[in-house]
C-alpha cells in the first residue's frame, strides 16, 4: 500500500511536468536524437534512492533558483534545467534521497550540448588535422594539411564535425555515467564529486584521442565518406578507445576512490503537506515561466542602419543583411555572452551548403575563419569573426568573457563572395570604410 501511495503521486506529477515540457519545449527538444534516447535510458540504470532519507527540499530550492534565473533570462535551456531539477525533487520526495548521476544524465539530453560540441570544439578539429597529418608523415606518407583539410595522393579529406565524431561526445559521457552508476550499485560505494568530474573529463580526452586515430585510419586507407567502412572504422575506434576503457576502468576507479555511504535516518523530515505545497508552488512557477518563454516576441521598431554601398535589410533575431554585387554580408548581433549565436557552420548547412577547407587566418588585420561553401556545382567563399567595434576575435571564450565582464556588445560578422580574391578585397574595403561599425550602429 505504501508503495502504491508513492507511485501514484509520482506518476501524476511526472505527467504534469511532462505536459509543461511538451507545451514549452516541443520546438526546442530533439526528442528522437541519440542524446535524448540514450539519456532517457541511462536515468533508470544509474538511479539510486536512499529510502531512509525522504522529503528533502534541496532540489526544490535549486529548481526555484533556476526558475528565478530563467525568469530574468527567458532561455529555453534554463527552462529545461528547471524541469530537470523539479523531476529530481519529485524523485526525492517520493522515493528518498537520490544520487547526482540521474540529474547529470537528464541535463545532457538538452540540445545545447550538441551546440557546444559543434561550436566550441571547432578549434580542436584544426589541431586534430595537424596532429593526424604529423602522425601520417612520421609513418612515411606524403600528406599536406591546410585548415581542416588533408591531401593524400590527390584525394582530399575534410575533418568536419561528422568525421570527428562530435556526435559521440555526449554518447561517450552518458556511457561513462551509466558505467559509473552500475559500478556504484555493485560496490555500494559512491564516487566523490571531484573524482566523478575528473573521470568524465578523462572520458572526453579518450573520445578526442579516439577521433584522432579514426582520422588517421580513414586517411591512411583512403576511406571516403559514404563508404560502409567509414562508419565501421568510427564504431571500432569508439569501442576500442572509449567504451572498453570506460567499462574496464570504472569499477576499479569506484573501488579505489569511492566511499561507502552509511545508511542513516534524518532526525527531522518535512511533513507531507509542506512537500505538497512545494510541488504546487513549483509547478505554478514553472507553468508561468513556460508561458513567458513562449510568448511571441514583439518586433522592435528599429531603424535599418545606412551603410554606404550596400542594400541593407533588417531581418528577424537582430540580423542585418547587407548586399551588393559580388558580396553578401550578415551582421548578427548577439544579446549577451550567455546566448547562442547564429553560427555560419549551422546556418549555411541549413541552407544545403557543405563547408570545405576551413582554416584560421588573418586578413586586413582581422583574425577570422575562412572556408569554402559547396552545394552541387555552386561554390562560394566565406569568412566570419566576432566583432564589438574595438575587438575582433574568433575565440568563443574571448568574446564571451568580454561580453560578460566588460559588457561589450558583440556581433557575428559573416561575409561571402564568389571568389577568394573578391572575399579578401571585400574585407579590406569594409575595414577601410568602417562598414561593420556602421552596421552595428557604432558610428
Amino acid at each position: 500500500m505504501d508503495r502504491l501511495q508513492r507511485i501514484v503521486p509520482a506518476l501524476i506529477w511526472t505527467a504534469l511536468y511532462a505536459g509543461i515540457a511538451l507545451f514549452a519545449l516541443d520546438d526546442y527538444m530533439e526528442w528522437g536524437s541519440n542524446g535524448f534516447i540514450l539519456g532517457a535510458a541511462t536515468v533508470p540504470v544509474v538511479l539510486r534512492a536512499d529510502g531512509a532519507n525522504k522529503r528533502s527540499l534541496r532540489y526544490f530550492y535549486a529548481a526555484l533558483a533556476c526558475c528565478l534565473l530563467a525568469w530574468m533570462v527567458p532561455a529555453k535551456t534554463l527552462l529545461f534545467a528547471t524541469l530537470v531539477l523539479a523531476l529530481c525533487f519529485l524523485a526525492e520526495s517520493c522515493f528518498g534521497k537520490i544520487n547526482a548521476l540521474p540529474m547529470m544524465a537528464l541535463m545532457l539530453m538538452a540540445p545545447v550540448f550538441q551546440y557546444v560540441t559543434q561550436i566550441f570544439t571547432f578549434p580542436i578539429r584544426l589541431h586534430l588535422t595537424r596532429f593526424a597529418g604529423a602522425i601520417l608523415r612520421l609513418a612515411g606518407r606524403e600528406v599536406t594539411t591546410e585548415g581542416n583539410v588533408m591531401l593524400l595522393n590527390g584525394t582530399e579529406f575534410s575533418v568536419d564535425p561528422a568525421c570527428m565524431g562530435l556526435s559521440m561526445m555526449v554518447t561517450a559521457i552518458l556511457c561513462g555515467i551509466a558505467a559509473t552508476g552500475i559500478a556504484q550499485k555493485k560496490s555500494g560505494k559512491t564516487l566523490p564529486l571531484w573524482a566523478l568530474m575528473g573521470w568524465l573529463g578523462f572520458i572526453l580526452c579518450l573520445n578526442t584521442g579516439s577521433n584522432l586515430f579514426r582520422i588517421v585510419l580513414l586517411v591512411q586507407f583512403q576511406i571516403l565518406p559514404g563508404q560502409v567502412m567509414h562508419d565501421v572504422v568510427g564504431l571500432l575506434c569508439l569501442g576500442l578507445y572509449v567504451l572498453i576503457p570506460i567499462f574496464y576502468l570504472t569499477p576499479r576507479l569506484v573501488n579505489r576512490f569511492g566511499k561507502t555511504r552509511e545508511e542513516r535516518r534524518e532526525t527531522t523530515q518535512h511533513p507531507r503537506y509542506i512537500v505538497l505545497q512545494a510541488h504546487l508552488s513549483l509547478a505554478a512557477c514553472i507553468f508561468l515561466l513556460a508561458y513567458k518563454v513562449n510568448l511571441p516576441k514583439t518586433a522592435e521598431a528599429a531603424t535599418t542602419p545606412v551603410v554606404p554601398g550596400f542594400a541593407a535589410t533588417a531581418m528577424k533575431n537582430d540580423v542585418l543583411k547587407l548586399e551588393r554585387d559580388g558580396a553578401l554580408w550578415y551582421v548578427k548581433k548577439i544579446k549577451d555572452g550567455y546566448y547562442t549565436d547564429h553560427h555560419p557552420t549551422i546556418c549555411w548547412q541549413g541552407s544545403g551548403f557543405v563547408f570545405r577547407k576551413v582554416k584560421e587566418e588573418q586578413i586586413a588585420g582581422i583574425p577570422l575563419f575562412t572556408g569554402v561553401l559547396e552545394k552541387g556545382k555552386e561554390q562560394l567563399y566565406t569568412a566570419w569573426w566576432y566583432d564589438c567595434g574595438t575587438l575582433q576575435t574568433v575565440s568563443q571564450l574571448e568574446w564571451r568573457w568580454n561580453a560578460l565582464a566588460k559588457r561589450s556588445r558583440f556581433a557575428l560578422v559573416n561575409v561571402t563572395a564568389g571568389s577568394r580574391e573578391a572575399l579578401i578585397a571585400e574585407i579590406h574595403r569594409a575595414r577601410q570604410h568602417g562598414s561593420v561599425r556602421l552596421a552595428m550602429g557604432l558610428e
